[in-house]
């Protein structure tokens, strides 16, 4: 299996033949396939579908910007490597506006090792890391920055929130929980409770129908700066937390 640009020659194949193509979906060798040949006696058991999605949540938890798969193609050569049929699926939406994502060659280590540990982590035992992942990868695919938030919010309320624990509200339990975990002094702990305090504060006004006043009214990129903040805190506590498990 490797990842590799997609070639004059691929272009020239699929050319050749009527993929049919979503409208959105453009085709150039400034973007990547991932490839995996397959045997006759091999045969397809499926499990590409999995690996190409634990490497896109890999490309996402390594670092902010925008990276998605569109599509997986499913496609059977002959004997001479001649195309002879294929099906697809379809994968997540392309309609957000985010920071471009650059993979440098010195991110690959860090990167491989995140693929192994989402391959070897048995999400079926750990269902509130599933779905903080889940909700993780939603939150790339809104378009609204409110949907974002409620979609951060829940993945941090399953990874930091356990309702059999009586205690603090959800927004103390989250808050103080992330920045034990995230925080390397007093200030960094500071900051990430105010920032989490305010993300919940704004999430219980979107979801019980209230109008969501800035904090700061003059700023019209207030809310988007601070959903980066709470999705990069998002990104590093799933990081941290999938090390446990795997330890």
């Amino acid at each position: 299996m490797k990842i590799r640009r997609i070639s004059k020659e691929d272009l020239e194949e699929l050319n050749r033949y009527p993929f049919n193509l979503p409208y959105v979906t453009s085709l150039s060798s400034a973007k990547f396939v991932l490839e995996k040949r397959i045997s006759v006696s091999d045969q397809h058991n499926f499990c590409i579908d999995d690996i190409f999605r634990n490497i896109i949540l890999a490309l996402r938890l390594l670092k902010d910007g925008y990276v998605s798969g569109s599509f997986i193609y499913y496609i059977s050569l002959s004997s001479k490597s001649q195309l002879t049929s294929w099906s697809k699926e379809e994968g997540p939406r392309l309609n957000y506006f985010g920071l471009n994502y650059t993979l440098n060659f010195d991110d690959i280590p860090t990167l491989k090792n995140l693929v192994r540990k989402l391959q070897g982590t048995d999400f079926s035992k750990h269902k509130r890391l599933y779905l903080a992942c889940k909700r993780f990868q939603r939150a790339y695919e809104e378009e609204d920055p409110e949907d974002q938030i409620i979609d951060l919010m829940i993945a941090f309320e399953a990874l930091f929130v356990r309702k059999d624990i009586k205690g603090a509200w959800p927004k103390q339990k989250i808050a103080s929980a992330c920045s034990n975990l995230l925080g390397k002094n007093e200030k960094e702990k500071e900051e990430i409770k105010n920032i989490l305090s305010e993300a919940y504060s704004i999430r219980n006004h979107i979801v019980h129908g209230a109008k969501y006043q800035k904090t700061t009214p003059t700023d019209i990129n207030y809310l988007p700066k601070l959903i980066s903040k709470v999705e990069n805190y998002l990104r590093e506590s799933i990081k941290k937390i999938l090390d446990q498990n795997i330890n």
